[in-house]
């Protein structure tokens, strides 16, 4: 994981420092001969710890809380591993919650390109700072020097810009040096996972004994009928009599004064009497 910190100021280039400012003709086929070197200083190293926890991830983008609550974005590159219980991942892999601890080493070195041309020609056409030189294979080129730059005259003699005229044989030197800082980083980043989540438990549900049928609502006691008389139908109310002819008179009849109940009375009687001696009869046998 790398941090704002360590990638602010990733290299410095600073101006260049030219300890001569002259290009001289070189002596082999007519062009300068320049020579480069990388001088190196001594290098700082400095280590740095970072905690957080992952809040969110999109693509290679890493949103981390830091340790002090400070929310963090981080453009994370595909080489970038991360070390998560002992399982090397990817910025891709990375789970919201998840604790990352970021161990950064960072080393600072200062650093030199010295570039040298050496060459010599000359003096064709010289003006203030201005200077045309002839090189040895013909070809003219003008130079503007600076004014404290120093060329070499017949062999050991010193000279500016100023001292120089036309038809003189100088030699330069041109050494540009430009400082700049490497500043490399070993970044590794280990954390632990957060726990999975409980897994819900499912309660077995059993079917539900089906219901017992209700027990038949019990018929309904026959009503007593109560019997009733009924209302014998009126008679028809009968029919008026047609009017008939008055029956011819009858000759009067007599009273009856007898009667048969004396006559039964009688025999019921003897009837009687005749059981009796019967029964006495038999006893007698």
């Amino acid at each position: 994981m790398s941090t704002s910190k360590v990638f602010r100021g990733a290299v410095f280039c600073f101006a260049a420092i030219t300890t001569t400012s002259m290009v001289a003709v070189a002596q082999e086929k007519g062009m300068p001969k320049t020579t480069k070197e990388i001088v190196r200083g001594a290098g700082q190293v400095t280590t740095e710890t970072l905690n957080g926890t992952v809040a969110y991830t999109e693509g290679n983008y890493l949103v981390v809380r830091m340790a002090d609550g400070e929310i963090r974005e981080f453009n994370v590159p595909e080489s970038r591993k991360f070390m998560i219980d002992g399982k090397e991942l990817t910025v891709h892999d990375l789970k919201v919650g998840t604790k990352l601890t970021a161990n950064i080493t960072t080393t600072t070195t200062p650093v030199t390109e010295r570039t040298t041309t050496v060459g010599s020609g000359k003096v064709w056409f010289v003006n203030g700072r201005n200077v045309i030189l002839t090189l040895p294979n013909g070809e003219n080129r003008q130079y503007k020097v600076e004014p404290s730059y120093k060329f070499n005259i017949e062999g050991n003699k010193e000279a500016t810009v100023a001292d120089l005229k036309k038809g003189m044989t100088v030699a330069a030197q041109r050494i540009t040096e430009v400082p700049r800082t490497e500043i490399t980083s070993n970044t590794t980043v280990t954390g632990t996972a957060p726990p999975p989540a409980a897994p819900k438990q499912v309660v077995a549900q059993t079917a539900p004994a089906p219901k017992a049928a209700p027990a038949p609502a019990p018929a309904p006691a026959p009503k007593a009928e109560v019997a009733q008389a009924k209302p014998a139908p009126a008679p028809a109310p009968a029919p008026a009599p047609a009017p008939q002819a008055a029956p011819a008179a009858k000759p009067a009849k007599l009273p009856t004064t007898g009667s048969q109940l004396p006559l039964a009375a009688m025999l019921g009687l003897l009837v009687l009497s005749a059981g009796l001696g019967l029964r006495k009869l038999s006893h007698k046998v």
